[in-house]
């Protein structure tokens, strides 16, 4: 009997130390080892939840608590524009907003894969870029009348003039740099800067994957 008693006074001693250590929802002893029962589970303090559980104690509740992170982890699917680039070299002459045979070509087989109902509610928007030679100032102006004749040889293929957005950005956006190079190799190395990138919302829309986090 007097074995008994002082038995569980001893268990009764040791859980109240757990709980003096305890600072994440488990009876811990001077070590920080949490303590398990006898059938070798973890013994909670009234900390305990689900959020704090840990995998050495708690396996499946760790798993279905990280599955359901996952799962609130939201994948939006948003739809961007995809520029047709067309190099000014094609559509215009040297130093030009005047557009070529070729460049008018090259808007029709653009325009040729839409229809009238691609166009009704859609837009188009039209950005001129130029090469780093020259002024700036004068860059500028000239991508302008660069997009502007774009805009005007579609609105002369049926589409309507408020349909379509223009501008023009000079130098500011180059997609190629060509250091170390000069004279004519550095005015071919330029040619994809001297383009009018076309927008089509009707038919260039692409897809990008954003991953939203759930809140911590």
């Amino acid at each position: 009997m007097n074995n008994k008693v002082c038995t569980l006074l001893v268990a009764g001693c040791s859980l109240a130390a757990g709980y003096a250590h305890a600072g994440m929802g488990y009876v811990s002893d001077s070590s920080e080892t949490v303590t398990r029962t006898g059938f070798g589970e973890c013994v909670h303090t009234v900390r305990w939840s689900e959020q704090v559980a840990v995998v050495e104690c708690e396996p499946a509740v760790v798993a279905a608590r990280e599955a359901a992170k996952l799962a609130a982890v939201e994948v939006v699917i948003v739809k961007e524009l995809k520029p047709v680039q067309l190099e000014a070299d094609t559509l215009f002459g040297f130093d030009s907003a005047d557009l070529t045979d070729d460049g008018k070509q090259l808007l029709n087989a653009l325009l040729g894969s839409l229809t009238a109902t691609d166009l009704k509610d859609e837009k188009i928007r039209i950005t001129g870029h130029t090469d780093m030679i020259g002024d700036d100032v004068y860059n500028i102006e000239l991508s302008k009348r660069r997009a502007a004749a774009v805009r005007n040889y579609l609105v002369t293929r049926g589409v309507v003039p408020s349909f379509i957005e223009t501008s023009g950005v000079g130098e500011a956006d180059p997609v190629v740099s060509c250091e170390g190079k000069r004279g004519a190799a550095l005015i071919q190395c330029l040619a994809p800067n001297r383009r009018a990138e076309v927008e089509l919302s009707a038919m260039e829309l692409i897809e990008v994957e954003e991953i939203v986090s759930p809140e911590q």
